[in-house]
């Protein structure tokens, strides 16, 4: 068997279906809601979001971790642990008015942060002002959660394997 190489923080974000996810949900919202605005193109975004969103929360998590250490290992719990926040925020959101309102307004934010720079940078006479994103609740989004198992399974090939129970014990077949 050849040697199998280390993971490095954040690689599971360059795993062919992560990638693949972040081009759909690149695609989708920039391009197919606008031009076919369906149930099905709202269901693709979070289809792929939920897909990929906890492999970013861990990669971000693995780089503030690792800081350049050699021995570095990704751990299943931090995986479970983004799996699980991404699915609990994005409930949240789809079925609280207050939880999409912070999903707005915090996403709104991120967007301003490249708007104010780029501002700054063409001497803009002010900078933008921060404005909501569009958000929709909806509880059949949820629908859209058995998407987290891709992140699971592309995170957790990262993970090394679990030791089988018994594994140590001794064999007590006959050779």
């Amino acid at each position: 068997m050849p040697p199998t190489r280390r993971p490095s923080p954040g690689s599971a974000m360059l795993h062919p279906l992560t990638l693949a996810a972040v081009a759909l949900l690149v695609l989708n919202d920039h391009v197919l809601k606008a031009q076919w605005p369906s149930w099905w193109t709202g269901k693709l975004s979070d289809v792929a979001g939920l897909a990929m969103f906890p492999l970013l929360l861990q990669g971000l998590w693995e780089h503030l971790g690792a800081r350049g250490r050699e021995d570095f290992e990704p751990s299943r719990a931090v995986l479970h642990g983004c799996v699980l926040l991404t699915g609990l925020c994005f409930s949240a959101i789809q079925v609280s008015e207050l939880a999409g309102d912070g999903w707005r307004w915090g996403l709104g934010l991120l967007q301003w942060l490249p708007r104010a720079m780029w501002a700054l940078l063409t001497d803009a006479p002010r900078l933008p002002r921060v404005l909501p994103v569009a958000h929709v609740a909806d509880a059949g989004d949820l629908l859209a959660l058995p998407a987290l198992w891709v992140a699971l399974k592309v995170g957790g090939q990262r993970c090394a394997p679990r030791a089988a129970p018994n594994a140590g014990a001794p064999s007590s077949a006959p050779a």
